[in-house]
């Protein structure tokens, strides 16, 4: 304890440089670690990259949607039920 009290709290560092020095980067590097680990999920997967994905997987579907129920009649529901009809 009483060497990293003369290095790093008094005023006379015995001529060492302070940047770059080994302990201060194996600090910097541990920190940064630990970080990475908060950072992350149980699951890798977004809720945003989940929606990108269905819209990707439903996309193609919309034509044969179109063929059974014409984009008016779509409409019509969409607007009666918003409308509360």
């Amino acid at each position: 304890m009483n060497e990293f009290d003369r290095k790093w709290l008094s005023a006379d560092p015995a001529g060492e440089p302070l940047l770059g020095t080994a302990d201060i980067q194996s600090l910097a590097d541990l920190s940064n670690s630990v970080s990475i680990v908060h950072d992350m999920r149980l699951v890798p997967v977004s809720p945003s990259m989940l929606m990108y994905l269905a819209v990707a997987a439903l996309l193609p579907l919309l034509p044969l949607v179109l063929f059974k129920y014409p984009l008016a009649d779509l409409l019509a529901k969409f607007f009666g039920r918003l409308a509360g009809l």
